[in-house]
């Protein structure tokens, strides 16, 4: 029984993605074979088929000789690929460009194996995610399917591969799922890592302990749950994030072998507390944890420049008011700053490092530092400092402005 040509194709397609490396190693040899046409001769294409080892009956090669080589001396490989695996359409060459752009970052115009290892962002893997493999065996296992066998890789070879495992993936999300999760990058271009930066300022700022609120929704502890689930406990957690960041974040941490795209809360937790400590820190005892977590927006001064700008007639009464508080302060030899340590403690603290309430802060300035203020000026000071605009004050730039410098 002949098989239509169709299914011919198809077959020949699935016995490609079976041979992973030596697949592609196959597909990137013989295309450099082919002439301008996009052809060889027979005897090179008897040999792609030793090479190969691609199983068809008499029946089916006949087939194929009859509908790729029908000048009987060539045989046109390029139309045969096309009809086995298609071709990339426009939002799909895209992604692939993209990653290229990424990977070959000098424009030298090829990589090396080091070089994919350095960029393919093994920590959203799924196997890795779910601890079935350490990372160095998830690298391994995708190499062995993709270029383990290639000694430097082209633009063109990246195109060939993702050309024969999208030929499986008829929609074009679940196609770039795949970049997402590879090599971090979107059709829309945004970038998840900022995404993950912005949850990781307010997380750091506001002293926050997410890991409970997705906890809740995985009571079996699968480590995976719905992506509506993953977005009511972001909410729950009182964490800012727009759709677009929740979108992304999601589409990182997806499971994208899943048919329900089921997130690993897990994993999206471990890289969130990463601003805290670093995971099985008590099993590398030597590795050393910064002080402050490198973050965009994050510095150590921050704190100290959080006074807001007034207009220029309050700008100038409260510049008067801070002068007198200083002077007085000077004379009596007074450090400011400890005056308001008692309202950071645990039972008082508002939960925002640096930050006292305006109930707070006047209570310091009249019973800890015994400063008479007028209600109007305690006011100014308030919207002077309120950086956060939610009626509280950053009393580390407060007191970096009276107190006098080390």
């Amino acid at each position: 029984m002949v098989l239509p040509l169709f299914f011919i194709h198809e077959c020949i397609r699935d016995q490609l993605q079976r041979l992973g490396a030596k697949g592609i190693l196959a597909l990137v040899n013989f295309h450099k074979k082919c002439n301008s046409n996009r052809r060889f001769d027979i005897a090179t294409w008897q040999e792609f088929l030793r090479f190969t080892g691609i199983r068809l009956n008499p029946e089916e090669l006949a087939l194929l000789m009859r509908t790729h080589a029908t000048c009987g001396t060539e045989f046109h490989f390029g139309t045969f690929m096309d009809c086995v695996h298609g071709t990339l359409t426009k939002f799909r060459q895209n992604l692939v460009d993209a990653a290229w752009k990424k990977l070959d970052h000098d424009l030298v115009g090829y990589v090396t194996l080091d070089r994919i290892k350095d960029v393919y962002h093994l920590k959203v893997h799924p196997a890795v995610m779910m601890q079935q493999k350490t990372a160095e065996e998830a690298i391994i296992d995708w190499l062995s399917e993709s270029f383990g066998l290639l000694q430097k890789v082209y633009h063109s070879d990246l195109a060939q591969y993702y050309l024969l495992i999208g030929a499986s993936i008829p929609h074009d999300r679940a196609f770039e799922l795949l970049f997402i999760k590879a090599w971090q990058i979107r059709a829309d271009g945004y970038n998840v890592d900022d995404a993950l930066n912005h949850i990781k300022v307010q997380v750091y700022k506001n002293r926050n302990r997410i890991r409970e609120f997705f906890r809740d929704y995985d009571p079996l502890r699968h480590r995976l749950i719905l992506d509506s689930q993953f977005a009511a406990a972001i909410d729950n957690s009182k964490l800012v994030v727009t759709p677009l960041e929740l979108r992304a974040v999601c589409d990182q941490y997806c499971m994208n072998d899943d048919p329900q795209l089921l997130v690993c809360w897990t994993a999206f937790c471990d890289e969130i507390d990463t601003v805290y400590t670093l995971k099985e820190l008590e099993k590398t005892p030597l590795r050393e944890v910064a002080k402050v977590p490198v973050l965009e927006g994050l510095t150590p001064q921050r704190f100290q420049m959080g006074a807001t700008k007034l207009d220029e007639k309050q700008e100038r009464a409260v510049q008067e008011v801070i002068r007198k508080i200083r002077t007085q302060m000077y004379n009596r030899r007074i450090y400011v700053r400890g005056s308001f340590q008692d309202f950071a403690q645990p039972k008082m603290c508002i939960g925002a490092v640096g930050h006292v309430t305006y109930t707070q802060f006047a209570q310091a300035l009249s019973s800890q530092l015994n400063l008479y203020i007028e209600p109007y000026e305690v006011a100014l000071l308030c919207a002077k400092y309120d950086d956060m605009k939610n009626k509280t004050v950053n009393y580390l730039a407060f007191t970096t402005d009276i107190d006098p410098a080390p």
